[in-house]
């Protein structure tokens, strides 16, 4: 098991217990090896909606990657809010793979976003309604 990728892990279920928006959640999948790292979670947010995140990882010489990445908000109607990931469907966008849909937009991302700055984006948009 590689203790770097699981302190990793751990932060970011810290995270999810200390934020305001998240009512609950659940791991699905966690799994550690010498070299990668899955996790999947599912959240209940404070507002009804819901934030699922899907990251597999990968650790060279100390420096955590992010291989493959879903991170996903709906609205308590089930509506689209914000989805990020880099799924090759969108190959002819700027930055390809990185990119996200918001509503029903799709448009490319420079980079693999920042785990910890997405839930606080969810934070602030909850706030803000």
């Amino acid at each position: 098991m590689n203790g770097h990728i699981r302190r990793h892990f751990d932060l970011i279920e810290a995270r999810l217990i200390e934020s305001p928006a998240v009512l609950s959640f659940q791991i699905i999948r966690r799994e550690t090896s010498l070299y990668d790292g899955k996790l999947r979670v599912k959240a209940a947010l404070s507002d009804g909606g819901v934030f699922a995140r899907f990251l597999y990882v990968s650790e060279t010489g100390k420096q955590i990657s992010l291989e493959k990445y879903s991170l996903h908000w709906q609205d308590r109607r089930g509506n689209l809010v914000r989805r990020m990931d880099n799924a090759p469907h969108f190959a002819d966008l700027p930055c390809a793979p990185y990119h996200e849909h918001i509503a029903d937009m799709v448009q490319g991302l420079s980079c693999a976003p920042d785990i910890f700055t997405f839930l606080d984006e969810i934070e602030k948009g909850m706030a803000s309604s």
